[in-house]
């Protein structure tokens, strides 16, 4: 049975270096960031990202995400494979549970979802 989860997520911390930076090119930069979950997904994120700043549209990132705390009341931790772009608009993400990677009450937990801006979806099933 799928479980449709919902909430909000606040980045509390974000550190950005940047890899490469060359005129009329797109720039490259890695990230590490730290975020509270709340509403379904009580608990915190710590992230790793890569990104890319085109010269002329919105920027694009890939990064995996480990969530820990609580699902529907049980407790645990599991890793979201991450995808998306942020624009003037804020961010648009789409993301899926690593096969494999739940742990705790949690483990065997499978699902996808994504977030606007700050109000996150995660369909998901507990086996």
């Amino acid at each position: 049975m799928t479980t449709h989860a919902k909430g909000t997520l606040d980045v509390t911390d974000w550190v950005e270096s940047l890899i490469a930076e060359t005129d009329g090119q797109a720039k490259q930069a890695t990230a590490h960031s730290q975020a509270a979950f709340s509403g379904d997904l009580e608990g915190n994120g710590r992230s790793d990202w890569l990104l890319t700043y085109p010269a002329d549209g919105p920027a694009h990132f890939v990064g995996t995400q480990r969530f820990e705390g609580k699902v529907a009341g049980r407790a645990g931790s599991f890793v979201l494979h991450v995808r998306g772009t942020f624009d003037g608009a804020g961010a648009h993400v789409t993301w899926d549970v690593v096969p494999g990677s739940a742990s705790g009450e949690l483990a065997g937990l499978t699902g996808s979802g994504g977030y606007e801006n700050a109000d996150y979806t995660l369909d998901f099933s507990l086996a």
